[in-house]
Order: structure tokens, then C-alpha cells, then sequence
């Protein structure tokens, strides 16, 4: 392995590499505020909702085609329908999009998981149910996202590396024009690889971060709490 062509090559990869931070850490914002929105939706509404079954629907899109079918189907569709974007955007569209299907079925789970005794206590102490929902229920159901949320982290992350095919000139992009000219496939798969490591390494250790020092359980909120 050429170690030299990859010092000389990392320099090259770096700016490609900030897009890939770029795309996934907007397309998380918005796949959690989404998922976060739409699970709790999904948790409390009844199933005769029609909001409920739209929700329903989508989560079953995301669930049951590949995430470059959504990718192409984001960057073909959206002109069609008069929508011009950047590509930049055209992907933080079709990684919110799939992201947050997962998310919604993360957060509706975590809320049903949280004891029905919960709500009944926040009740009976006089706390309205947008309070016991926002002080109660949510504060013990996030704690319970974390794993699953992180795990969505990094998949979000990897599979930013698809949106090279609608030509993003993310971190995999700008390394397979490299191999294109100079044949170095070992290295600059290996260059890669070392890129995104600590990318995903970050996002997991954050993440522990947030489940032992802000969601622990001396942060989540019981009903017998609030006074």
C-alpha cells in the first residue's frame, strides 16, 4: 500500500469529506425533529386518524424500497414538480425523508413503552396532558431513543456515501474520481475508511454522552416527581 499517495492524497479528500458532515448533520436535525413530532403524533392519536394512516404509509414507503430507489426518486421527481435545488439539498431531502421513517417508529415505540401508570399519576396530580406528555412521558421516552437514535446516526452517516450517485461531491464521490486517475483503489478505500471512523466513533460517543449525563436516570422525570 502506497502510504505517500495517501498523505499526499487526504488534503484532496478533506473538503468532500465536510460535505458528508455537512449533509448528514442537517438531515439528522430535521429527520429528529421530524420522527420526534410524528412518533409522538403516532403514540397518542387514535388509529381512526387520518393523519395517523398517512404516517402509517410512509413509514411503510421508507421501510420497503432501498434508499437509492428514494435518492433517484428525489432528485428526478422534485424538477418535475417545478422544484429546482441544489444537489446539496436534493440529498438532505432524500436522507430526512428515509431517516425519519425510522425515527417516527423509534419514538412511537419508546412512548408506548413508557408505563400507562405514568400518565395515570400526572393525571390524578392535576397536570394537563400537553404537561404530562412534555414533563413526564417525553423525558423518560427519549432516554429509551438514544440506542436506537444512535444506531440511526450512524446508518444516516453511511449511507450519505449513496448520494454520490446523483453526483453530491460528498467524501465517496471525490474519492472515486481519485481512483479514476490514479488506480490507487487499496489506498483511497482505506483513506476512506479512516474518514469515516472517526465520524461514526464521534456520533456514538456523543450520544453516550447524552444518555449518561443529560437522559440519565437521575434527569428523567416521573410523575411522583413533579409537584
Amino acid at each position: 500500500m502506497d502510504v505517500a499517495y495517501m498523505i499526499e492524497a487526504l488534503p484532496r479528500l478533506l473538503p468532500a469529506f465536510w460535505v458528508t458532515v455537512e449533509v448528514s448533520a442537517v438531515s439528522l436535525f430535521l429527520a429528529m425533529a421530524i420522527g420526534l413530532s410524528g412518533g409522538t403524533a403516532r403514540a397518542f392519536l387514535s388509529n381512526r386518524n387520518p393523519a395517523v394512516w398517512i404516517m402509517e404509509g410512509y413509514v411503510g414507503i421508507v421501510r420497503c424500497t432501498p434508499i437509492i430507489v428514494q435518492i433517484y426518486a428525489a432528485y428526478l421527481l422534485l424538477p418535475k414538480a417545478g422544484i429546482r435545488l441544489d444537489v446539496f439539498w436534493v440529498g438532505v431531502i432524500a436522507l430526512t425523508f428515509n431517516s425519519a421513517g425510522y425515527q417516527i417508529e423509534i419514538a412511537r415505540a419508546s412512548i408506548v413503552s413508557v408505563g400507562k401508570g405514568q400518565g395515570e399519576a400526572a393525571s390524578a396530580l392535576g397536570l394537563s396532558k400537553f404537561h404530562t406528555i412534555l414533563l413526564v412521558i417525553l423525558p423518560q421516552a427519549v432516554r429509551r431513543m438514544i440506542p436506537a437514535i444512535t444506531n440511526e446516526m450512524s446508518h444516516l452517516v453511511k449511507a450519505s456515501a449513496v448520494l454520490s450517485v446523483i453526483t453530491l461531491f460528498e467524501l465517496h464521490k471525490a474519492a472515486n474520481t481519485l481512483q479514476a486517475t490514479s488506480f490507487k483503489f487499496a489506498e483511497l478505500l482505506a483513506l476512506q475508511a479512516l474518514l469515516y471512523l472517526p465520524l461514526i466513533l464521534g456520533v456514538s460517543r456523543f450520544a453516550n454522552h447524552l444518555e449518561k449525563n443529560v437522559f440519565g436516570f437521575e434527569g428523567v422525570r416521573a410523575a411522583s416527581d413533579i409537584r
